[in-house]
């Protein structure tokens, strides 16, 4: 198991430094100056970097019998700062997503995915097989429904991970598979609803974009992103252009730093390097696993099972959206997308885990 522990960690970090370099390398070519390109750009990193270690270390040190007794307490939490986000949060790219910390941007629905996975953990090692029960089963969603419902409006795609990544939970937890008939109807219902509700026009342009995004109507639109992806692959064939050699990121792929950066590791390094990226993350994911099956301690199972399915659900959204397999939701790839407050609840994670793994074996 202390192998294990020690490969997983060395992957995550890998990840984590890797994502930082080709953050830079991607965010130095689409600023006004050299100057702006450098100083502004490392500080940022490194205050990503800061954080993100920050939040792994107490994770990994945090006594998870004391996480587990403050579930509820963490729903409230996170309840209010995504109800503040909704009333006071700082609008970038037409998503009221951010609270604006001066010192950083605050993103409230990344720690919502934590918070989630640790109540429903809580939860069905308390209630044990009356999880089937469709009482117990309704008075759990209400508190899923309330957290996803002020995450939907602005950002979908975070929503869609959290929800699969809780039926993946109860499913596991023992719910009867027949609920799913009354659960599949009222999810496609809501995310209906969603795409179609009046001011997110952007997102029917996005499903409609998703056959064709080099279509002459979508290209310059809502398709531009997965067309520009399109390109940035092909171009970089089976061993790529080499570090730094990209010509998509120039301005060309909008938010590449972003939800969007694995095409641009595409065309640098090629098909063999994207496949090597790909296999650490299928690694990564296996040792979950092997971890989840070891566990003995019933909150530990839930809690590593549900992180271990979140990570790849939304490894997995990303790939396919980038390689146009779904249509864009604006999710980011775990460990190497930009972004403070992601990177921080990945490393939160991910402490979590290996907390839990080393917990047990000290026993």
């Amino acid at each position: 198991m202390e192998k294990a522990v020690r490969i997983y960690f060395s992957i995550f970090f890998l990840l984590v430094a890797f994502g930082m370099v080709m953050v830079f390398n991607v965010k130095m070519f689409n600023v006004s100056s050299a100057e702006a390109a450098l100083l502004p750009q490392i500080r940022g990193l490194v205050v990503n970097f800061a954080f993100a270690g920050a939040a792994f270390i107490t994770a990994y040190l945090v006594n998870i019998s004391w996480l587990k007794n403050s579930s509820r307490y963490l729903v409230l939490i996170i309840i209010l700062l995504l109800t503040a986000t909704l009333i006071i949060g700082t609008t970038r790219n037409g998503a009221k997503r951010w609270i604006d910390l001066h010192f950083m941007m605050l993103q409230p629905s990344e720690f919502a995915k934590i918070v989630v996975v640790i109540y429903l953990s809580e939860v069905m090692t308390k209630k044990g097989e009356r999880v089937q029960l469709l009482k117990d089963l309704f008075s759990i969603g209400l508190v899923v429904i309330a957290i996803v419902g002020l995450i939907a409006k602005e950002d979908l795609g975070t929503a869609t991970i959290i929800c699969g990544t809780a039926m993946l939970m109860l499913l596991l937890g023992g719910m009867r598979k027949k609920y799913l008939l009354y659960l599949a109807p009222l999810a496609v219902a809501a995310f209906c609803l969603l795409v179609f509700m009046p001011g997110k026009d952007y997102r029917v342009g996005r499903l409609q974009s998703f056959i064709d995004p080099c279509g002459k109507e979508f290209r310059a639109n809502t398709g531009l992103q997965q067309c520009r992806a399109q390109v940035a692959l092909s171009i970089g064939g089976t061993t790529g252009v080499g570090f730094g050699n990209s010509t998509v990121k120039i301005k060309d792929l909008p938010e590449s730093q972003t939800d969007f950066i694995f095409p641009i590791i595409g065309e640098e390094f090629g098909f063999v390097g994207s496949v090597v990226m790909i296999m650490l993350f299928m690694a990564m994911f296996g040792i979950g696993t092997y971890f989840v099956m070891r566990l003995r301690d019933t909150f530990n199972f839930y809690m590593v099972a549900g992180f271990v399915l979140m990570l790849a659900i939304q490894v997995v959204i990303n790939l396919f959206v980038v390689s146009s397999l779904s249509p864009n939701k604006g999710v980011p790839l775990p460990f190497i997308s930009y972004g403070g407050s992601a990177l921080a609840s990945y490393s939160f994670m991910v402490g979590l885990i290996l907390n839990a793994v080393t917990s047990e074996n000290k026993r």
